[in-house]
């Protein structure tokens, strides 16, 4: 059986979070090793290593309070053809967000680490959005929606 979950952009790239980053998630959270264990039949003490919601290679970004400022990154894959992509976005409300590489050409069947570096420039109690958009010389076009509650 293949635990990995592979979501597909558009036709020509992926995000992928395998089995063990979600079990790394489930197991930081706190008091969830009893309910990891129950459902999945697998100890969290195998998990030493446990990773944030916000980090996994999911193709969003949900960042549930961003205090003063946070870095993420996003390894894409390219399931098609060679191409080259242009990288912008729009920062979400009272965020200042950069993204880096702005320019990259991936093979096919090659991956690419985007960073995305976040700043909170105000307080704001409600979630607001934004998204990075990558945009191939091939007519491929990826959107990454970008989603941030910020606490400064």
């Amino acid at each position: 059986m293949d635990h990995k979950s592979t979501l597909v952009l558009m036709d020509s790239y992926s995000c992928h979070a395998g089995y063990d980053d979600y079990m790394s998630f489930l197991c930081g959270i706190n008091g969830s090793s009893a309910v990891v264990l129950n459902y999945t039949g697998q100890s969290c003490f195998s998990y030493s290593n446990t990773t944030n919601g916000a980090d996994l290679n999911l193709p969003s970004i949900t960042i549930s309070t961003l205090n003063l400022s946070r870095t993420v990154q996003r390894t894409v894959t390219n399931i098609a053809g060679d191409e080259t992509y242009s990288v912008g976005w729009s920062s979400p409300y009272a965020v200042s967000m950069k993204v880096f590489p702005t320019r990259f050409v991936i093979p096919g069947r090659q991956k690419q680490v985007l960073t995305v570096y976040m700043n909170a420039t105000l307080n704001n109690s409600v979630m607001s959005f934004g998204r990075i958009r990558l945009l191939g010389d091939q007519g491929h076009v990826v959107n990454i929606p970008v989603s941030v509650i910020t606490k400064r």
